[in-house]
């Protein structure tokens, strides 16, 4: 049984306690009867020689004992109930398990993007804040060229996946070549993520260029994408000088389709900031889809500022009734 006191959740481990509290008013009711039952009397021949009886503070303030009796009970109760104070915690229900497949193709050396950066060391930069950022989420790393190649499985060890990332060069060097493989990539991707049971499971693909290379067409990748419930999310590295000369290398058309068809969405970015951006909000659209909950993470033990403070205030109505307002005779 949890209940709120003052903003916070208590937990009674033994609520049946609690039936005591209707026994209280009954307890009150008969200490009120014993105290007009037991007054004392003298004998006198005569009233008037006695002095005039004026109502005194003593009498006034002596109710105040059934009160403190009262909350003394009702605070014994509660004690003998076991409250224990929530520890509650808000946490994300399940972390998000994320594929980055990176085109390093000769093409992403070329030039354009903001600060006179190389599409590769903005997508570095771009790629490498994006996992610093991570916590609860595991990511795996995929780069293609001619052939894609796993750098990093699915892994919690985001440090790790940043030095890999500031491995990447354009070309491919002598690992996946100068090419193009979108589809193999994707599916490279995709194979990793296979085995995840994770609520929300994404691949991020980003290319500058169009698909040339590999045996697997990038649609039918997002089919199999779709079959797995893998969310794409593509991501198009075209400079302003690109675009204003009318020569996008990206298939974008393609790309939308492919993110499109399994619930995600393209983008075009065009500088290092924006694609800081874009991986923002990307992880900020998986995060809104499987949402937050609260967990009772712990109980804390508060019974005994209630029984303290019961067996006080019963002690100092005792008090007060022998001393101060005790009755004579």
């Amino acid at each position: 049984m949890t209940l709120s006191l003052l903003g916070t959740p208590v937990h009674f481990a033994d609520p049946v306690a609690l039936l005591l509290l209707a026994a209280v008013p009954a307890i009150v009711m008969l200490r009120a009867w014993r105290e007009r039952r037991s007054g004392g009397a003298l004998l006198f021949p005569s009233l008037s020689l006695l002095p005039a009886r004026r109502n005194s503070w003593r009498r006034r303030l002596r109710p105040l004992l059934v009160a403190l009796r009262t909350l003394a009970l009702v605070l014994l109760v509660v004690a003998l109930a076991r409250p224990q104070a929530v520890r509650a915690s808000e946490i994300v229900s399940e972390g998000i398990d994320i594929a980055v497949v990176v085109d390093v193709s000769g093409s992403m050396s070329e030039g354009g993007f903001s600060g006179g950066q190389t599409k590769m060391d903005a997508v570095k930069r771009a790629t490498q804040e994006f996992l610093k950022g991570l916590k609860s989420d595991r990511a795996a790393l995929v780069i293609f060229g001619t052939e894609p190649l796993v750098l990093a499985p699915l892994t919690l060890d985001h440090d790790a996946l940043v030095r890999l990332t500031d491995t990447l060069e354009a070309g491919g060097g002598d690992l996946v070549g100068g090419a193009t493989a979108m589809g193999s990539g994707l599916a490279t991707g995709l194979n990793v993520l296979r085995e995840s049971v994770a609520r929300s499971k994404v691949a991020i693909l980003l290319t500058d260029g169009a698909h040339n290379s590999g045996q697997v067409l990038p649609l039918d990748a997002a089919r199999v994408a779709k079959l797995l419930g893998v969310r794409v999310y593509s991501i198009g590295a075209v400079t302003r000088s690109e675009r204003a000369s009318g020569s996008v290398p990206v298939d974008e058309a393609l790309m939308r389709e492919m993110a499109e068809a399994t619930g995600g969405r393209y983008f075009p970015v065009s500088d290092g900031e924006a694609l800081r951006q874009i991986y923002e909000e990307i992880a900020q659209l998986e995060r809104t889809r499987i949402g937050v909950r609260t967990e009772f993470a712990s109980y804390e033990d508060v019974m005994l500022p209630f029984l303290l403070a019961g067996t006080l205030l019963l002690l100092i109505e005792l008090l007060f009734g022998l001393t101060v307002f005790r009755r004579a005779p």
